[in-house]
């Protein structure tokens, strides 16, 4: 792939209009669908029912992927909103000159993705719920594990997470990181023919269904799943792109110090970057389902139902 960014000099004022001031949704709400529904398709029938009661449908594998694919959004959508504060939980800023050791220390005061996915996983094991009540639990587990998997939710370069680097082209990505919430999602869809999330979530299935029986949710896995996601994004986002490695930046968040760059993504970076999408989604998916399974080894009894 030879230059597939064409890198002109932007205007501090312009990058600042990227910062991380406006939401960082990682992959959009289609992008969380696509995770549930995978998720949803490789429960076990114990966590199937347990699933099915938190979120109030019934327990075909039908009712709960909706279920699933409907909760999945309310973090973005609903949450937000009603606390502010919830907003750094959806990252976590490794720099690209951290190193593996340095993960604890960018999750300050545990409100970061890392942390929260271990804080919801055993409020929902031990039934200690939060405001949002079990179903919201549940909703901010299904969103924060695709969360995780966006390699721009794991990374900063002085950028707050590719928000602060304007994209000229394509027209409906306004930055790189709006790039990979999104727009690359999308292309994905479009590359497979398939027509909304639970014809992408089933085709990627298949795509990566040798993946299934490795792709699991162990002891640590949010902080090395944060890891992996950071190196795909040091070697396919800020290296394929020749983006220059800026210093670790200070706890002020901004644009200030940001590459003044404007990318202009060729097919080749673009075809390439839907590619390392997809197989995000599905890794997230199966994941999801392997954190959820874990949770529960028995069916959902009717004295389970509180809040």
């Amino acid at each position: 792939m030879n230059h597939p960014a064409r890198l002109t000099l932007a205007a501090l004022a312009f990058a600042a209009l990227f910062c991380r001031a406006t939401p960082a949704w990682a992959w959009g709400n289609q992008g969380h669908e696509i995770v549930a529904i995978i998720a949803a398709d490789n429960l076990t029938p114990a966590a199937q029912s347990h699933v099915a009661q938190i979120l109030g449908t019934s327990d075909t594998p039908e009712a709960i992927a909706r279920a699933m694919a409907e909760a999945s959004t309310r973090p973005d959508t609903e949450f937000r909103d009603e606390d502010r504060a919830t907003a750094p939980w959806h990252f976590i800023d490794i720099c690209l000159r951290d190193g593996p050791a340095d993960i604890a220390a960018r999750c300050r005061g545990g409100a970061c993705v890392t942390a929260k996915i271990d804080d919801y996983v055993e409020r929902l094991r031990d039934g200690r719920y939060d405001n949002w009540g079990r179903s919201g639990d549940l909703a901010f587990v299904i969103h924060l594990v695709g969360d995780v998997h966006q390699p721009l939710h794991a990374t900063n370069d002085a950028d707050e997470g590719g928000n602060c680097i304007a994209v000229d082209r394509p027209a409906r990505a306004r930055n790189l990181h709006a790039l990979w919430d999104n727009t690359l999602v999308y292309r994905l869809e479009g590359d497979l023919e398939a027509r909304g999330a639970a014809a992408t979530a089933h085709d990627l299935e298949r795509t990566y269904a040798a993946e299934r029986a490795t792709d699991v949710w162990r002891a640590n896995s949010a902080d090395d799943i944060a890891w992996e996601s950071h190196q795909i994004a040091r070697t396919e986002i800020y290296g394929a792109l020749h983006l220059p490695i800026k210093p670790c930046p200070s706890a002020v968040h901004g644009c200030s110090n940001a590459p003044g760059v404007t990318l202009d993504l060729d097919d080749s970076y673009l075809d390439h970057a839907s590619v390392i999408a997809g197989h995000q989604l599905a890794k997230a998916g199966f994941r999801l389902a392997s954190l959820l399974n874990g949770i529960w080894s028995g069916p959902a009894r009717a004295t389970d139902l509180t809040r």
